[in-house]
């Protein structure tokens, strides 16, 4: 795992670790807790059935008594002798136990707990002390992986279950099922495949483990390669589909051919296409990428061979059910086979009840039909009927085989998701989804998985849990919006007009290709409050509220900022209904007056939004967001207020810090990001002295794909590049744990393109050609580039001495405020080309520009004009050396003044 990841992750726990109690309470929680880690049956004996202390025993014991525990929750642990008299306790109660625990709920002071182990041990037993950092610190490292594990602690840390979606999120694909045979021959036959070509497609009939086999492969060579990814082959028709940024993973889009480039990548398509063909796909593969495809029938394919009969035995008598009789297995073979598929069905049904002999009598009757595969999964899903009708009838409603992972943990409960995997029933994918089998799912159609009753009871849930994420952040939101679009999209066409279903679809969209023909008129919306009650009407503000910003977004990116922005002031009027609309509580109405402030702040009228974030935090509900956004108005003119702005800064950073309610990741990046925008001494002290903290938020964010995270590191690389560009190398391993390909949306692309760009600027040699060739690559990507992303992908060009194509792209860059930066780079473009007198004359333009909010950049702009009159031989250059000196930063004056003593 990511390195800042984890540390953010145990920082995270350790404050409700340190708050748990009383001590009974913690007793329990530490007794599950080492009985996981320690994969051992552990007795908790001190407390009785009532939750009470029970006196003169230990507090935790394995059954053979040679691991013992004691646990404690007092506040002074580490500060006297209770370590001491606990080990005490233990040795004189269970003087055979070999492993013994001391388990503290409070943070040892550095080196503590290795003085106390190294004076108490001995070579009969060891003694492990462990305080909430070393329990954090396990849990984080070694429970993480089992969602049965948190799903048993997160009773006690409720964060867990967060913590434990955001550490999925850096596991790329999948791993082998719990059923899964280890067979060392198959795994060599891969290797040796994807020896003589990148690419290779493993064959083999719909259930015969050829998932399984591939995620096995990716399991054992998971640290051979920088990145390892999966994909559904649904969507992919063609080689060329894996280049299109629009192929949607759970949330995610990818330019997978982009990463097999950049990378050493190992790709899985799973269930690919005829079309995609291995020869093509083998030419996508840069240096150490390899690309495995399953899929039923291939020409020159790796056939996955079936289990043999032992194989097929042992999975048969998996997960402790009776061994199956001979036999018994003689017709299950003569009717199945070594298909595994159909064996961990037969298993899973044994473990549910059924008897070895129906089984038999299954086999005899499902062997006179020509369809005898499909009959055996309907009879056995038959058998399972009644302890999995409900689990199933939500892929049935959902009209796929897969659904988001955290709905239907909500839908039917962890126990639910448990149920589905210890029956052989899923399929493996990424983490954020649960796939059934084709065939199981297949089996379902036809029998009334889901009736009228149960739909409705799902169409429910789904806007229920929608709207439970509406005030979170964003990542779950999109995740399930984009994993059952098709859902809701048919929902909305049937007429079911949900506010949370329209809320979640405006998630699933990106901006310029948002369906806003789907949306209401945010004005008609808004008057339709006043009759809706309860949580509709909540639902329904929130939708209108986010119709308003989705219009706008589109609009800024169809039409132009100019003209979005008087639309969007048009829309105030909406702002006045939902002022006016009863029966709002606290927080609606501080959330209208946010949103208003918003609106007002990107129309350029920040002495209103001013106004309007102050009441905001002078109300009931003073809201984070607005917090950020007057650090950000605060920060700069005209609405200039230091003092201010500091103050709140380091409210929003306490809160961060105890990871207050109401604190997204959103607002966590968006402070980080104002603070380097600020460039200013206070903002900068605030950031330095929680880099830790703040880094391990941004590094997060890069690993769930949100390209919000992209905008933060840029802002950071962006001010280190013109105030410390040395800095740039410490976070550069974090910069390249990401694509251009990665990322949604062009402002994350822009972001991810300009640190490698400046990246670049900061190296030499192959060093800094290999981040210009990333920053072209991320310019490339764009789909729609702003502005200020054109000059940047100009800017790139011409560091590569492409000068005539730099040039064209900035004389079509028309917005009057990057006019002076358009200027400066055009002037180093027709310097490049040898036009002087043009570089002059744009370089002067530049110069008369840099004043007001562009004077800090006067110094670059007279370095510029100096480069161009030095090579004309003009006796002014040097005043122009001499005045960018003056005004530079530390970095640029030291290169300048190193140009000046060459010169003279």
């Amino acid at each position: 795992m990511n390195r800042l990841l984890r540390a953010a992750h145990i920082e995270r726990l350790i404050p409700s670790i340190e708050a748990m109690g009383p001590g009974p309470l913690f007793e329990t929680f530490g007794t599950r807790f080492l009985a996981r880690l320690l994969d051992i049956p552990l007795v908790q004996r001190g407390v009785s059935v009532r939750g009470n202390p029970v006196g003169r025993t230990l507090d935790a014991t394995s059954l053979n008594d040679h691991t013992v525990a004691e646990f404690s929750v007092e506040k002074s642990y580490f500060a006297g002798d209770k370590p001491k008299d606990d080990l005490t306790h233990v040795i004189e109660r269970h003087p055979s136990a070999t492993e013994i625990y001391l388990v503290s709920s409070q943070v040892a002071p550095t080196g503590a707990i290795d003085t106390f182990v190294e004076e108490h041990g001995s070579e009969v037993r060891n003694l492990h002390v462990l305080d909430a950092r070393r329990i954090a610190e396990e849990i984080v490292d070694e429970l993480m992986v089992s969602d049965e594990a948190i799903d048993d602690l997160s009773e006690f840390i409720p964060i867990l279950a967060t913590v434990r979606d955001e550490h999925a999120l850096d596991l790329r694909a999948p791993r082998p099922g719990p059923r899964h045979i280890q067979r060392p021959h198959v795994d060599a036959a891969i290797a040796g495949a994807l020896g003589g070509a990148p690419c290779i497609a493993i064959s083999g009939m719909g259930g015969v483990g050829k998932s399984e086999a591939a995620a096995a492969y990716v399991a054992r060579h998971r640290s051979e390669y920088v990145q390892t990814i999966w994909l559904d082959g649904a969507p992919l028709d063609r080689v060329e589909d894996l280049s299109a940024v629009t192929i949607r993973r759970a949330g995610d889009a990818l330019n997978v051919a982009g990463l097999l480039k950049s990378r050493r990548c190992l790709l899985v398509i799973d269930d690919a296409k005829a079309s995609l063909d291995p020869v093509e796909l083998s030419q996508l593969c840069g240096q150490g990428s390899h690309i495995i495809l399953t899929r039923r029938v291939s020409p020159s394919a790796y056939s996955l061979p079936l289990l043999t009969q032992d194989e097929a035995q042992s999975l048969l008598d998996a997960q402790g059910v009776d061994p199956c009789p001979w036999p018994v297995f003689e017709k299950i073979w003569a009717t199945a086979g070594g298909h595994p598929l159909s064996l961990a069905l037969i298993n899973a049904a044994i473990a549910n009840g059924t008897s070895w002999d129906d089984i038999a009598l299954d086999c005899e009757e499902i062997g006179t039909f020509p369809d005898g595969d499909i009959r055996l999964y309907e009879r056995i899903l038959g058998r399972l009927r009644s302890n999995l009708e409900r689990e199933l009838s939500v892929f049935a409603w959902a009209g796929q085989p897969i659904c988001d992972t955290e709905f239907l943990r909500y839908a039917i409960k962890p126990v639910g998701v448990r149920n589905l995997q210890s029956n052989a029933l899923t399929a493996l994918d990424r983490v954020s989804v649960i796939r059934l089998h084709e065939i199981v799912f297949a089996a379902l159609r036809g029998d009334g998985w889901c009736g009228e009753h149960r739909a409705a009871e799902l169409d429910d849930a789904l806007e229920l849990y929608i709207a439970s994420l509406a005030r979170g952040d964003t990542h779950n939101l999109q995740t399930v919006a984009a994993t059952h679009r098709r859902k809701l999209e048919a929902r909305i066409a049937a007429g079911d007009r949900r506010p949370a279903y329209l809320y979640a679809l405006i998630f699933a969209w990106d901006a310029a290709d948002a369906d806003v023909s789907s949306l209401a008129d945010p004005t008609d919306l808004a008057r339709g409050l006043r009759d809706a009650t309860g949580p509709t009407k909540d639902m329904q503000l929130m939708l209108v509220i986010e119709t308003v910003e989705a219009l706008f977004r589109y609009e800024r990116e169809i039409e132009g900022s100019t003209e979005a922005k008087r639309k969007y002031r048009e829309r105030l009027s909406v702002f006045d209904i939902l002022e006016d609309t009863p029966d709002l509580n606290p927080r609606q109405r501080a959330e209208i007056a946010h949103h208003r402030g918003k609106l007002h702040r990107s129309v350029d009228e920040g002495g209103e939004a001013t106004s309007l974030f102050e009441k905001v935090l002078a109300s009931e509900v003073p809201l984070s967001e607005a917090k950020l956004q007057l650090v950000r108005l605060y920060s700069k003119e005209p609405n200039r207020n230091v003092e201010r702005a500091q103050h709140l800064a380091d409210e929003l950073v306490t809160s961060i810090l105890a990871g207050s309610e109401g604190i997204s990741s959103s607002v966590t990046l968006g402070l980080i990001e104002a603070l380097h925008w600020a460039r200013e001494d206070w903002a900068t002290k605030i950031f330095e002295a929680n880099y830790e903290l703040f880094m391990a938020h941004v590094s997060r964010g890069l690993l769930a794909g949100i390209p919000q995270a992209y905008e933060t590191l840029a802002s950071i690389v962006r001010n280190w590049g013109w105030t410390d560009p040395s800095r740039l190398e410490a976070i550069s391993d974090l910069i390249d744990t990401a694509s251009a390909y990665d990322i949604r949306e062009d402002r994350g692309r822009g972001s991810y393109a300009e640190m490698q760009q400046k990246l670049a600027k900061a190296k030499s040699g192959d060093e800094a050609d290999k981040h210009q060739k990333l920053a072209l690559q991320g310019f490339e990507a764009l789909k729609r580039p702003s502005a200020y992303q054109r000059r940047n992908h100009a800017e790139t060009l011409l560091e590569l001495g492409r000068f005539t194509e730099g040039d064209a792209i900035l004389r079509g860059v028309t917005d009057p405020e990057s006019r002076p930066f358009v200027a400066f780079s055009l002037s180093k473009a027709n310097l490049g080309l040898g036009n002087i007198a043009e570089a002059l004359a744009f370089a002067d333009e530049a110069v008369a520009a840099a004043e007001g909010r562009n004077a800090r950049f006067r110094s670059s702009f007279l370095e510029q004009r100096f480069e161009v009159r030095h090579l004309m031989g003009d006796d002014k250059a040097l005043d122009d050396l001499v005045d960018a000196i003056n005004l530079a930063g530390p970095a640029q004056r030291e290169r300048l003044d190193a140009r000046r003593r060459d010169l003279t």
